[in-house]
């Protein structure tokens, strides 16, 4: 199908006088002005053209794919008709929304000449579901609001770049439906994982739980986004879809993360950010006077200061490499001794946590030591992608089920941080086969006497 359409715009400078800015605002209000409107000549000759060949008495090959339908009175048996007459409209309109903004038409409907069911063959030739309300273009647009920005602020931006406005709760509980995809393993050197609380139905907390991986030069791609699932589940899945077993699993520390991800990989490596923290804490819940807990801080951060050297492994010295080893040796048994004392004072929370923890804080430093290879001492990465998350589920006036939030997570994960899967995922769903083009042709101005 070909089609010309011929538009005639008028433009006034009524005083020969304006600005820039007046010109932009002009020129911005008629092209969605226009773009609505070319929208709905084009679905309106396309029908058009669906109708008419399927009318045709012949052309079976140009009817391809167009006006199948089940057999009238017969529920699950195909008719073979393939000719068809024409049979009116619809009483009422057909109505959806897209970027461009709102659009309505009435759809035409044909009758099969065998067994005289009477069907909209727009619908099928528009790839539209039988109650679908929006265009996969719009919906698009909603999600990567969504993930850009909070949930108080998501439906503003889409406004600004649709003109379409949507409730804020419709935008979510859209990106609530999706089945998004699962990303697969690339081999990195390095697993991160962590979780946070949300609300949960009904009036409970839930717990979101994210994987992610990353290379040694800093790049990472999420791995899943789970609610409702604990480490046992996500460490099978995991199993099935990493290449092969990173070198170190990082964490801030939690059981789970540790008895069941860490069979996933070389090593284990603990947050140096969130020891210093997690250790402060438990004293204060042991009561611990102030004083002794600040002299116990001190004495954590000064053994976890400990650098990699800034030369290549390979230019360093043996001497240099010993001297390394053996403050990691001396560190660990400071914090053995720690671990000693707080048990003999009672402080067994604190005792317990300092002896998991103490293996585990200079990974990056053995890892360094055996392969040259500089690992994440902090988990400030998956820290900061898991706030992006928390500010889109605790924001929320309304709880979220487990699978919901599971989408959510997901959702933003792939749209900030897998922009590869984030196209695949639209070109599959939208089906562009640039099948449609729409060009321009001729412009031409002639000024007003």
């Amino acid at each position: 199908m070909e089609m010309i359409v011929q538009v005639t715009m008028e433009v006034k400078i009524p005083t020969d006088r304006c600005n820039i800015n007046e010109i932009f605002d002009a020129v911005s209000k008629a092209r969605d002005a226009y773009a609505e409107k070319l929208a709905l000549t084009v679905i309106e000759a396309y029908q058009q053209q669906v109708v008419q060949t399927l009318c045709r008495p012949s052309g079976l090959v140009a009817k391809k794919g167009l006006g199948l339908h089940e057999a009238k009175g017969s529920a699950g048996r195909r008719c073979r008709c393939r000719r068809f007459k024409r049979a009116g409209y619809w009483s009422d309109v057909r109505e959806f929304a897209s970027d461009v903004g709102s659009i309505a038409f009435r759809p035409a409907l044909i009758a099969c000449r065998r067994c005289g069911k009477r069907i909209t063959p727009i619908l099928g030739a528009l790839e539209l579901d039988g109650y679908q309300s929006k265009t996969d273009q719009l919906f698009r647009k909603t999600m990567e609001a969504i993930a850009e920005t909070s949930y108080r602020r998501s439906s503003e931006p889409l406004e600004v770049l649709t003109h379409v406005p949507v409730a804020k709760s419709t935008l979510h509980r859209w990106a609530a439906s999706v089945d998004w995809p699962v990303s697969e393993g690339t081999g990195s050197r390095f697993l991160l994982a962590d979780g946070t609380g949300f609300k949960r139905q009904p009036g409970q907390r839930g717990e979101v739980r994210m994987v992610l991986e990353m290379a040694e030069n800093g790049t990472f791609r999420p791995l899943g986004v789970w609610a409702g699932t604990d480490w046992q589940a996500i460490s099978r899945q995991l199993k099935a879809r990493l290449k092969g077993p990173p070198e170190l699993l990082m964490s801030d520390g939690e059981r789970g993360i540790e008895r069941w991800l860490s069979g996933l990989t070389r090593g284990t490596a603990r947050c140096h950010w969130h020891f210093p923290r997690g250790s402060s804490y438990l004293l204060w819940k042991e009561k611990v006077p102030l004083a002794e807990r600040k002299d116990v801080l001190r004495r954590i951060r000064r053994l976890l200061a400990i650098e990699i050297p800034q030369e290549d492994m390979e230019v360093v010295s043996r001497e240099d490499k010993e001297a390394l080893r053996e403050r990691i040796a001396s560190s660990e048994a400071e914090l053995y001794r720690l671990h000693e004392d707080f048990a003999q004072k009672g402080y067994s929370k604190a005792a317990d946590y300092f002896d998991r923890a103490r293996h585990r804080l200079f990974s990056h430093l053995r890892l360094w030591l055996q392969t040259g290879i500089v690992a994440p001492r902090t988990t400030s990465l998956i820290e900061n992608i898991i706030r992006e998350l928390v500010r889109r589920l605790k924001k929320v006036g309304w709880n979220w089920s487990d699978a919901g939030a599971t989408r959510m997570g997901r959702m933003v994960m792939i749209r900030r941080y897998d922009s590869e899967s984030w196209r695949r995922y639209w070109q599959s769903r939208m089906n562009l086969q640039g099948r449609c083009d729409i060009k321009l042709l001729k412009w031409e101005i002639s000024h007003a006497a």
